[in-house]
């Protein structure tokens, strides 16, 4: 399972023996905030000012033995306390491990802090995630998300597993065009390729359900141009999610939106083109919704017949089983694929993607 850098106490400038310090207590967790990081890991801490120049730069560690861990800064300059600044947590040099994909997902994955400064106030409870993978002249997917305790506006593993899966078939796909014999790792689920390299009209219109924080629908649109996705979820994640939307750098004529959506009481109609590719990441691990999940899903294939769903997830507990008992009576069938993410000593762990259709299947 992969590991968060959260920020238990957001940064902000005290007051300490009558001169300034930053400080900020941090843990290293999983998703859930179930289990803390156990292996020492050494970590860098940057403090930036609006214009992203480095003010400070320092090293800290994180013990095995660890819950949280303080971090210092000070004294401090007094030009410094009146700038407004953010606080980065990373991992220069990760732990051993080798996953063969791309983008790799880190082990401990870092976190910057919203920006905080002149009026000694801490930072709002968010942190932003970097996602870099190739092909966007180094520039990363900048994703926000509550360093607090909501499960609505997190990032969850099988989000990240489903950004490397989705950028794995986008640049094969590209490398395809272009007659490129080097393609990566071959995904095994035909038709979310056929679906993805399609040369279209109209934009590939594409629905996420439970988008959360948006990460899988706003890096599709940052990878496939001529694409137009709509992000949903319920009203609570409508602030960081539109957040995240007005800072993203999309690709070639597409586009991102939000609408609110209760899978109890879902619209007639969700959009005016057909729906091609539905994405469903991590949103199985509450037995009670996923009659209202399904139910909503096979509304949306009744408007759009030809649409096939992409379900990603990690299995956390046995009643997720009823999901897919739930698909297949509605007459829906798969094909299945996964990929490894990292885990703690050198081990790793598996998110598993299902392939839905009603038509064929899938394949």
């Amino acid at each position: 399972m992969v590991y968060y850098v959260r920020f238990l106490k957001t940064p902000r400038i005290q007051q300490q023996k009558g001169s300034p310090y930053l400080s900020a207590l941090i843990c290293i967790t999983t998703d859930l905030g179930d289990s803390f990081f156990a292996e020492d890991v050494d970590l860098k801490v940057i403090v930036r000012n609006h214009s992203s120049h480095v003010l400070i730069e320092k090293k800290a560690k994180w013990n095995a033995s660890d819950r949280e861990l303080a971090i210092t800064l000070g004294p401090l300059p007094s030009n410094l306390v009146q700038q407004s600044m953010v606080l980065t947590v990373q991992v220069p040099n990760p732990p051993g491990y080798s996953i063969p994909q791309y983008p790799p997902i880190p082990l401990v994955v870092g976190a910057t802090s919203a920006s905080f400064g002149p009026q000694s106030t801490p930072a709002e409870k968010l942190v932003q995630r970097q996602i870099q993978y190739s092909g966007r002249e180094k520039v990363p997917i900048q994703i926000w998300e509550e360093t607090g305790n909501s499960i609505a506006r997190h990032i969850w593993d099988a989000g990240l597993a489903t950004v490397t899966y989705l950028h794995m078939i986008c640049d094969n796909v590209k490398k395809s065009a272009r007659n490129d014999s080097k393609k990566g790792t071959e995904p095994q689920i035909p038709a979310l390729e056929r679906v993805l390299s399609i040369n279209r009209d109209e934009p590939l219109q594409v629905v996420e359900l439970g988008a959360g924080c948006g990460i899988v629908g706003i890096s599709l649109a940052t990878m496939l141009p001529n694409c137009s996705v709509i992000l949903t979820d319920l009203p609570e994640v409508e602030d960081i999610v539109t957040r995240n939307i007005n800072a993203t750098q999309l690709a070639t004529m597409s586009s991102l939106h939000y609408q609110n959506l209760d899978w109890d009481d879902p619209p007639d109609e969700l959009c005016s083109r057909p729906i091609e590719l539905i994405l469903v990441s991590d949103c199985t691990y509450n037995a009670d919704s996923l009659p209202a999940l399904v139910s909503t899903l096979d509304r949306l294939v009744r408007t759009s017949p030809l649409a096939i769903i992409l379900v990603a997830l990690k299995r956390r507990h046995d009643s997720e089983t009823v999901f897919f008992d739930l698909m297949t009576s509605a007459g829906f069938t798969a094909v299945q694929d996964s990929i490894e993410i990292p885990s703690q000593y050198d081990e790793v762990d598996e998110i598993e993607f299902y392939c839905y259709s009603r038509l064929t299947g899938g394949r």
